[in-house]
């Protein structure tokens, strides 16, 4: 049994695996809050709650066999290391951009490039293939850009939609903090329902408006590809075709693991 990590600025990602799947058990994922303290004793409990709801620690320490985790939290690194070294006696792969890839990388710092974009952009090659653009929608929105030949090529980073409704109620007292849906109309008649709108649609045009200028700069037709924990609320609203896979990371985690198995 596998255990696929994935650490983003707000919460962590976790999920069991089969050996020969890179889709979770029942396509489950747990999630717990990122500790950037680094501590070990808060990271192993966060673990060990997380994995409670497969099966007992018992099971689980006596199946796992393999460990990748991606982050972009790197002053925890050091954390997950240790602790999965204390709780399964395996020494974790950590994806970096040195790891194996089946897609290459055309970028200008690799060790500034975020990782969670790598791993998006390799499970889209296996998944779906070349020729993608990858939104990933979290504390901040990355599209990421698969050419046609298998590069990742780079792409744009934005604020992301968390991040935006909580700013926005911060700056102004008027305004409250918002629950990210779609509303029951687009012209609203009241306050809270004007902002939901204008987060919804607006998010839908700059998605769409950002995808159309790269397919213009390319001149080329790309498929679409939306992750991150809004994008199910997003799918059914965009005017053109639109593949939405929440497990896109996770499975990304386990498709460089099984490129990456003996390297640690």
């Amino acid at each position: 049994m596998f255990l696929g990590i994935d650490v983003g600025n707000t919460s962590t990602m976790i999920a069991l695996y089969e050996d020969d799947s890179v889709v979770p058990i029942n396509e489950g994922i747990f999630r717990y809050k990122t500790d950037k303290r680094g501590s070990d004793d808060i990271l192993y409990h966060s673990l060990a709650m997380a994995l409670k709801n497969y099966a007992s620690m018992d099971v689980i320490e006596a199946e796992i066999t393999g460990i990748a985790f991606s982050s972009v939290v790197p002053e925890i690194n050091k954390s997950y290391h240790r602790v999965c070294k204390r709780i399964f006696s395996i020494e974790p792969l950590e994806i970096s951009h040195k790891s194996n890839f089946s897609i290459k990388l055309h970028y200008g710092d690799l060790s500034k490039l975020g990782v969670d974009r790598i791993v998006n952009t390799e499970a889209a090659f296996h998944e779906y293939g070349n020729g993608s653009i990858i939104v990933d929608i979290g504390t901040a929105a990355t599209f990421d850009v698969l050419d046609f030949e298998g590069n990742f090529v780079g792409g744009l980073i934005a604020p992301g939609i968390g991040t935006t409704i909580k700013a926005l109620a911060d700056a102004a007292s008027n305004l409250p903090e918002i629950v990210f849906e779609k509303p029951e109309k687009m012209i609203a008649t009241d306050t809270v329902n004007a902002i939901k709108s204008g987060f919804y649609y607006g998010w839908i045009s700059m998605i769409e408006g950002i995808f159309a200028r790269i397919e213009e700069e390319y001149r080329a037709k790309f498929r679409l590809i939306i992750t991150g924990g809004f994008a199910s609320k997003m799918k059914d609203s965009f005017s053109r075709d639109v593949i939405v896979d929440p497990l896109l990371t996770m499975k990304g985690i386990k498709y460089i693991f099984d490129n990456n198995r003996g390297k640690s």
